[in-house]
């Protein structure tokens, strides 16, 4: 660990060596974010409703939408431009990652506008991007959880999401509340522009997803624990997803190389079928994430996959058919495919939890207590940069 207390201050207020300002054993601060999205969701709803029409009040000039972060927050992103992707059939919507964007994406424009995602509001990559938008005369939107931060003087208009501070480096709520808050001004903007069904209807859905979460949490949460124990000595992970569960894919497998350090990996499941499903083998696990879509075929197809080549899976679904299929099952209430990454990530989240539980590792440090990691991350991130 950090040898002075300022060396240990610079880590953040969670990681002061002030008594009784970390956690030794569970419950740890990741679960209390994890048990607080529907809470932080909510507010951030809320939040949303108040603040739509300023932040959408330009976007009719709109040609291009960019959404970019690193991270976490490039999955939040991701997600987001599925959203777009499924509502504005005539504007163009790409995801970014920061770094790229700064350094080597040349399709701005001033009819651009850039959503930069970033937790703390302080990420250098994503502050650097946004004001290298600016200078091209692309207009910039921030979505952060902190409202005294760095992102808030380099972008046109801000958004703070959630319900106060994520206490936990591993984050997940800042991560739904990010989508949550993506997902509600696309819907709102398309509806205030027409008559538009299908915004309307996902408006409608949305403001019932708070609820979903927590009542996937009620219901999950102890048979996820039970999961984690027995699976928690895998080798390898899998975590697949199609269409808009592709980022929850990738943020799952992030989860549980913060939390836990494991080998996992988040694919595109049709990407999955075409080369890597010949690496499966006993010792791995495999979540599918397979909300009724597109892709719902390809992963009932892959479950048999795994069944026959002895492999265990674990299914994220609302359908009840796919329980003889998979060797768990983890059931969802029934949302629909667009919103489905808010509530399919929360059990993976869990699941994160739980194996960094059953390793005896706390899930909020992600190694920074460890000397050597936070000396490294020092390079990787200097001092007021992340």
């Amino acid at each position: 660990m950090a040898s002075s207390y300022t060396e240990t201050y610079e880590m953040g207020y969670l990681f002061s060596t002030a008594p009784g300002e970390r956690r030794s054993r569970h419950p740890f601060f990741m679960h209390d974010m994890i048990l607080g999205q529907p809470s932080a969701l909510h507010s951030t709803l809320e939040m949303c409703k108040k603040e739509a029409p300023d932040v959408t009040s330009y976007w009719s000039d709109i040609n291009k939408f960019v959404l970019t972060g690193c991270g976490t927050s490039f999955h939040a992103a991701l997600a987001g431009s599925y959203m777009f992707h499924s509502l504005f059939h005539k504007t163009e919507v790409e995801a970014v990652q920061s770094f790229e964007l700064k350094h080597y994406y040349s399709m701005l424009n001033s009819r651009s506008l850039v959503t930069a995602f970033t937790h703390t509001g302080n990420t250098k990559t994503t502050v650097d991007a946004v004001a290298r938008a600016s200078e091209i005369g692309a207009s910039t939107l921030g979505v952060t959880g902190e409202k005294e931060s760095n992102i808030v003087s380099h972008v046109h208009k801000v958004l703070v999401v959630g319900d106060g501070k994520e206490l936990s480096r591993a984050h997940t709520k800042s991560y739904t509340c990010a989508v949550m808050a993506t997902f509600y001004l696309s819907a709102y903007y398309l509806q205030t522009q027409a008559s538009h069904l299908a915004a309307e209807s996902m408006l409608d859905q949305i403001s019932d997803i708070p609820q979903s979460v927590l009542s996937t949490i009620n219901h999950e949460e102890k048979s996820i624990a039970k999961l984690a124990r027995d699976y928690s000595q895998k080798q390898q992970y899998f975590f697949l997803g199609s269409g808009p569960n592709q980022a929850t894919a990738l943020e799952a497998a992030l989860k549980m190389k913060e939390t836990n350090f494991s080998a996992a990996e988040g694919m595109e499941l049709e990407q999955f079928m075409h080369g890597p499903w010949v690496s499966l083998k006993q010792g791995t696990l495999v979540f599918i994430l397979a909300p009724m879509g597109p892709s719902h075929q390809r992963s009932i197809e892959l479950l048999e996959v795994c069944k026959d080549l002895d492999v265990d899976t674990i299914a994220v679904t609302n359908d009840k058919h796919i329980v003889d299929l998979a060797t768990h099952s983890v059931f969802v209430p029934d949302v629909s495919e667009e919103l489905s990454p808010l509530v399919y990530i929360v059990p993976l989240q869990l699941f994160a939890y739980y194996s960094a539980i059953e390793k005896g590792l706390n899930p909020d440090m992600i190694h920074y207590d460890v000397e050597k990691y936070w000396k490294a991350r020092n390079v990787i991130f200097p001092p007021g940069t992340h």
